[in-house]
């Protein structure tokens, strides 16, 4: 409805005086319907494809082996999220993830806004433990006495 009426105001300039208003403005209600549908359908049948989609069509040519190692570290970001408790994972995600400001997340998990902070807090922490934990098993960072040694 917001977007029929922000195409209504832009093309007022080509409604006739005298004629349906609300007829016309049903008419862009109605193609903006139709648009919008076409267009989730082509991304539909895009994303349904064979195979995961590595880039969008509107991407010049990356690079796939940075392509497929930010896809490796994601997945491995995601699970470290998905092993939080819900308490901290709730919080985190909609700040980091989805953007939310203090207020709606508190609003979404119906707790005060302060303890929205010390759950993201916390919630950061265990995550960044997890990360961390998990580089370590994998020999891409050192314990912290190897490095201490190497200084």
């Amino acid at each position: 409805m917001q977007a029929a009426c922000l195409r209504a105001f832009e093309r007022f300039p080509t409604y006739r005086p005298g004629s349906d208003f609300r007829a016309w403005l049903f008419v862009i209600l109605r193609n903006e319907f139709v648009s919008r549908w076409r267009h989730e359908r082509r991304r539909a049948a895009v994303e349904q494809s064979d195979g995961p989609v590595l880039f969008a069509l509107t991407d010049r040519c990356p690079d796939l082996e940075a392509t497929l190692i930010e896809q490796r570290w994601s997945e491995e970001v995601r699970t470290a999220l998905l092993g939080l408790v819900e308490a901290y994972r709730v919080p985190v995600y909609l700040k980091d993830v989805m953007g939310l400001p203090y207020r709606e997340i508190a609003e979404v998990v119906g707790c005060p806004i302060g303890t929205v902070m010390s759950r993201l807090a916390r919630g950061r922490a265990l995550l960044r433990g997890a990360l961390a934990r998990q580089a370590r098993e994998r020999g891409i960072v050192g314990t912290r006495r190897r490095e201490r040694a190497v200084r």
